[in-house]
């Protein structure tokens, strides 16, 4: 398994906006992309404009694919609700442990 890490971060006050779009147009592009494993979404809680998509693909070639033809046009919905654009390191998965894991509904 291979994954994509893509940290930036979002102007002050876009935040929920920002969650919104990735929610309505990020996430169900990428599960249509082939090897698309899961992707959690983080923000920071001592600095909460501070953003970490986590994005795991069957194969680094998957991962590859994504990131060169897809993230570009993804990118471009959000950024400019962003500082500057996102960086993005990949990282082979050695390790692993399934959890269900479920985003904390909003307060």
């Amino acid at each position: 398994m291979h994954t994509l890490l893509i940290e930036g971060h979002v102007k002050p006050g876009k935040k929920s906006e920002f969650i919104t779009t990735w929610n309505r147009e990020i996430l169900p592009n990428l599960k249509k992309q082939p090897g698309f494993v899961d992707e959690i979404l983080l923000f920071g809680t001592a600095e909460p404009e501070a953003g970490v998509g986590i994005g795991l693909f069957k194969t680094k070639e998957d991962a590859e694919r994504y990131h060169r033809e897809v993230f570009p046009r993804l990118v471009g919905t959000v950024q400019h609700l962003m500082t500057g654009p996102p960086t993005v390191r990949q990282f082979n998965v050695e390790a692993s442990e399934t959890f269900r894991i479920a985003a904390k509904a909003a307060a």
